[in-house]
């Protein structure tokens, strides 16, 4: 029963057009810093400038994004030197009436608190160095890939459980069916798991380490 509602509900949205209110040219950059011993820097655009992300994000639904930068040594054969990774979570905050950032890195994690989603989203939509740099001689480039989604397997655990919840009451008789499923499944199914997951890519110049 559960299973089939959310395989209704996931057939019943209506996926956002592709790349959405994203301009996808201005989502993500890559390049070195030859003052901080060519380091990347990243700067990320407006990943999160669709209105319905924050309807998601409101909804109880956390927004995660996820980054990977690469350092590669040009040659023959191009040859991978180094990765770096880092994560964000947006989520909603409902007794407070605010929303959080949780950042973490290889290194460390912090959690962050906003008092709207227009602050939370300029601390993901921003500029960030992160620690990889060349080692040796040679011609090099970073890539960069950002990857945002709304919805993961455990996510989709916790909504099922999150159902039979819902459904008890009707099933006990004390309530409808229709009335226990209608708002939830219409605030978070239909409207939450229609968005798709996006990902963004950039490559850096080449730089020469003498």
């Amino acid at each position: 029963m559960i299973t089939a509602l959310v395989a209704w509900a996931l057939l019943s949205a209506s996926p956002l057009p592709a790349g959405g209110a994203v301009r996808q040219v201005a989502a993500l950059s890559v390049a070195p810093d030859p003052a901080a011993g060519y380091r990347p820097v990243l700067k990320i655009g407006e990943v999160l400038g669709d209105p319905a992300l924050e309807e998601a994000a409101r909804s109880g639904l956390p927004l995660r994004v996820r980054l990977r930068v690469e350092l590669w040594r040009d040659g023959f054969f191009d040859s991978l030197e180094g990765s770096r990774t880092q994560s964000f979570v947006l989520f909603h905050q409902p007794l407070e009436e605010r929303f959080a950032v949780r950042i973490q890195s290889e290194r460390h994690t912090e959690l962050r608190s906003y008092g709207t989603f227009a602050a939370a989203r300029a601390a993901l939509e921003s500029t960030f160095a992160l620690d990889l740099r060349p080692s040796r001689e040679g011609r090099y480039y970073y890539t960069a890939v950002l990857e945002l989604e709304t919805l993961s397997l455990s996510d989709l655990e916790e909504l099922e459980r999150w159902l039979k919840g819902e459904l008890q009451p009707a099933m006990s008789g004390e309530g409808s069916v229709p009335g226990a499923v209608g708002q939830g499944m219409k605030r978070l199914l239909i409207r939450v798991l229609g968005l798709p997951a996006r990902r963004f890519e950039a490559r850096s110049g080449w730089f020469r380490i003498d």
